[in-house]
């Protein structure tokens, strides 16, 4: 504990003595340990009365809640006997006859009710105020405990100081002699005595605290006892209201009485008016009971008729829409679009008839001046060249020639003799035996030459045949082959094509222009895997190539495959469909959709299909789309691709005005009635998608070799599309991948004017001499890039 100088006071003053040793004042002595003696003497005795106020302070809370619970029985007593003095069960019929004195009574009730309530809420807060006073008194108590704690530690500390009083005493008479051991005796005296004070200070503030608990605990027991009584007086008036209630009651029991003779005389006559009126109850109640029968009968023929009528409406209902849906079906649509009448609208008739007409000059015979000729030379017999009368032979006086075509394809097998040459000489730097090298193979081990591959690739990927088909022709030939021998040859092809497939592409990805379709084709080995055999045949068209591509999936990614590698901004010509409107998102720019007419053309026509009176609405949107079409195509003759846009003709600016104004126009006639009609007519369907692909149809405005549609793609796949009806398709993943570069191979190539069939007999002969691998330089073999005397070479005839 520390003490300050300044607590000290004078009378810790040092004065020395005879034998030279500094010792306090006897005042200062004595006083020392008398005031430790009399803080402990003082704090102990205080501690106890504190205790006896809090533990009677506390009883005195117990008393005030053993009375709070009490007033509160007295309360639920009280209303209980209120409740048991109610009005009397039976005279319930003549408080209801009587409305004023009931009147009264509820009033009274309700005021009672109301003062009752509130002496509880009184109660309430009471008890309130009682917990209040309750936990101050635990507050109080927790003080007091407290300053017991430290009255204790004071008195530990008064009997430790002590102690140390007696030490110091009997180490100052054991050294007087030592000066400076008396030194550090007084002042641990000093300390002491700070120390002393210090306590006695404490003391005194713990009993100031130990009073004002005191005088709580006295305010408290008054609280309380003023409570008390207040409850006391609420208890009494609430008794008197009790006896006041019980008095009105007995009142109003005695007017109910007086009020209730008259009306059991009143229920005496009622009663003989209803012993008259049960007679004629009876007779009702029979009437009753046949005219409820015949309603009952009536009600069953009407929901007899009723559900009839509902079954016939149900089935009216049903018969409707099944008409509906079949006017609207895929077969009424194939009917309109291929039957009798196609999309090819009606065009006025010129009168002429079709063929050469009369007086027109022909085009005479083709000419066939690289067809080779074979001279067959035929004369009569001998006997016919003898004269029967003389004997004499015929001379010959010229001859007669005509000129048959005739073709003839016919197997053969080429037996290759190599003779071997000896050496005939002793020199050794010579090798003793030549011959020729043996005849390049395209596949090791087979008989069959490439002539014979050829001919299957041209018949089974250029004629679209099947090879059950192509294995028949063979055996016409005189050449038997298996099916299945055709069948496993097709994955071998697929190293010595890929290269021409992927120059196909790479060419692609540097034109400005392509045109892009997909359709459907089956894979028969997706079936093992337990999906469907679905796949799809996506093609892109580019001016000078074809590229094909079978995938599973319809999805952007496979065309993001065929345009993710463009390398300028590319115009995809194609239709609606919802992948390559992503692609364009992805690729952010590179690509630019051109919509198709002739799809948005087909909207117009699906509309109207089963649907007669919507067909001269339709009629006259397409009639509109022909217009644009027209438009297009006269300003395409004054067109000139050597020259801008900005620098075309007079005659092409005034065509492509009109053109803007006519498109233009068809748009904003599309909005406005749009706008007028339900969004879910078949009207509104069809003009809503006319808007919303405005932008991909209006790019050939801008653009002139932009095609209107993409029937070049459409073309293109019609091929595939007959050969995919008549093989049902690929057996394997394989055969898939080999349709799909061979169908690029053959279409490119016709595309180019090459004769497919001499460019594969050629192509395969360059494999089998670079050892069954296809050649290292593919630019002779690729149509754009060969030299204009080979392409020649390769021309197809006519």
């Amino acid at each position: 504990m520390t003490i300050r100088d300044e607590d000290s006071g004078a009378a810790l003053a040092l004065i020395e003595g005879d034998d030279g040793i500094w010792s306090p004042p006897e005042a200062a002595r004595a006083c020392a340990p008398r005031d430790g003696q009399s803080l402990y003497e003082q704090a102990h005795p205080r501690a106890e009365t504190e205790r006896a106020r809090a533990d009677a302070a506390e009883g005195r809370v117990q008393e005030l809640l053993n009375d709070v619970r009490r007033l509160r029985a007295s309360l639920r007593k009280a209303e209980a006997g209120k409740g048991a003095s109610g009005p009397v069960p039976g005279n319930t019929r003549g408080a209801h006859e009587t409305p004023a004195p009931k009147a009264r009574n509820d009033d009274t009730s309700g005021r009672r009710s109301r003062e009752i309530r509130g002496l509880h809420r009184a109660l309430e807060r009471s008890q309130e105020r009682a917990q209040g006073q309750k936990d101050e008194n635990k507050a109080l108590r927790a003080e007091l405990r407290g300053s017991r704690k430290e009255a204790a530690r004071l008195n530990k500390e008064v009997a430790r100081l002590k102690g140390e009083v007696a030490a110091l005493g009997e180490r100052a008479s054991a050294s007087a002699s030592l000066t400076d051991t008396n030194k550090a005796l007084r002042a641990e005296n000093v300390a002491l005595q700070k120390a002393a004070r210090a306590s006695e200070r404490r003391c005194e503030r713990l009993a100031g605290e130990n009073a004002g608990l005191h005088s709580a605990l006295c305010n408290s027991h008054e609280r309380e006892l003023r409570l008390e009584a207040w409850h006391r007086d609420e208890v009494d008036g609430l008794n008197r209201e009790i006896d006041r209630q019980r008095s009105f009651r007995a009142k109003v029991r005695r007017e109910q009485d007086a009020v209730l003779a008259p009306l059991r005389r009143r229920i005496a006559q009622l009663r003989a008016a209803t012993a008259r009126a049960r007679g004629l109850i009876a007779s009702l109640r029979q009437r009753n009971a046949r005219l409820r029968t015949e309603v009952r009968e009536l009600r069953a023929e009407g929901a007899a008729l009723e559900a009839e009528t509902a079954t016939l409406t149900s089935r009216v209902e049903t018969l409707e829409s099944r008409i509906e849906k079949l006017r609207s079906t895929r077969s009424v649509l194939s009917r309109a679009l291929f039957g009798s009448r196609s999309e090819t609208q009606k065009k006025a008739g010129t009168g002429r008839t079709r063929g050469q007409q009369p007086g027109a000059p022909g085009h005479g015979r083709t000419g066939r001046a690289g067809l080779r000729e074979k001279e067959e030379r035929r004369n009569p017999p001998k006997d016919a060249r003898i004269c029967s009368c003389c004997g004499k032979p015929y001379v010959a006086n010229g001859e007669h020639s005509t000129k048959v075509i005739e073709i003839e394809v016919k197997a053969h097998i080429r037996r290759i003799v190599r003779p071997r040459w000896r050496r005939g000489c002793e020199c050794a730097s010579s090798p003793l035996e030549v011959t020729a090298p043996p005849l390049a193979r395209l596949f090791p081990g087979t008989l069959y030459g490439t002539g014979f591959w050829a001919r299957f690739l041209f018949e089974h990927c250029a004629c679209f045949r099947p090879l059950s088909r192509v294995a028949a022709w063979y055996a016409d030939q005189g050449l038997p082959v298996s099916p299945g021998t055709l069948a496993d040859s097709q994955k071998r092809f697929v190293p010595l094509f890929e290269p021409i497939h992927e120059a196909i592409l790479a060419h692609q990805n540097k034109a400005a222009l392509r045109h892009a379709d997909e359709t459907g084709w089956r894979v028969q080995e997706f079936r093992r895997n337990g999906r469907s055999s679905r796949a799809w045949l996506w093609t892109s068209v580019s001016r000078d190539t074809v590229y094909f591509l079978i995938d599973p999936s319809r999805s952007a990614e496979v065309a993001k495959t065929l345009f993710g590698d463009t390398a300028c901004t590319v115009l995809v010509v194609c239709d609606r469909y919802s992948a390559y409107r992503k692609l364009a998102r992805e690729l952010d720019g590179k690509v630019i959709l051109c919509f198709c007419w002739a799809h948005q053309r087909r909207t117009f026509i699906d509309c109207a299909a089963g649907h007669a009176r919507l067909a001269r609405w339709c009629e006259r949107w397409i009639e509109r789309i022909g217009e644009i079409y027209n438009l297009n195509d006269g300003r395409l003759k004054h067109y000139d691709p050597a020259r801008a846009v900005e620098r075309q003709t007079p005659a092409f600016d005034a065509a492509q005005d009109a053109l803007k104004k006519a498109v233009e126009g068809l748009f904003a006639d599309a909005g406005a009635e749009l706008a007028g009609l339900p969004k879910k007519g078949r009207k509104a369907k069809a003009l809503r998608s006319l808007l919303r692909h405005r932008e991909g149809l209006c790019v050939f405005v801008d653009h002139p070799l932009v095609p209107m549609d993409n029937n070049i793609a459409e073309r293109v796949l019609r091929g595939p599309a007959i050969g995919r009806k008549l093989s049902f398709g690929s057996n394997s993943e394989d055969g898939a991948t080999f349709i799909a570069i061979m169908y690029s191979v053959v279409g490119t190539l016709s595309m180019n004017g090459i004769d497919v069939l001499r460019w594969l007999k050629a192509w395969l002969d360059a494999c089998a001499k670079n050892g069954g691998k296809p050649p290292d330089d593919l630019s002779p073999w690729l149509p754009w890039s060969m030299s204009e005397a080979r392409k020649r070479k390769f021309a197809a005839p006519g």
